[in-house]
């Protein structure tokens, strides 16, 4: 999975780190918009990047609304 942070945000006072994210994966190109809880403040782009990491590799294991799972 390739992807890359287009904008990001994150609340200190709910903790929250708001992202979108666009790449490609198995071929198909996606763009992902969604938050995520954090137990502490993405500071450094090497943390972001993991966030966002962690947060799509949750949301590809998921199945899709078609039933598959990617």
């Amino acid at each position: 999975m390739q992807f890359k942070v287009t904008s990001s945000y994150y609340d200190e006072a709910s903790k929250y780190l708001i992202y979108t994210a666009t790449g490609e994966r198995d071929g198909a190109r996606y763009t992902v918009s969604s938050r995520v809880k954090c137990l502490k403040p993405p500071n450094t782009p090497e943390r972001l990047h993991m966030v966002v990491l962690l947060a799509l590799t949750d949301q590809f294991k998921r199945p899709s609304p078609s039933g598959k799972r990617g």
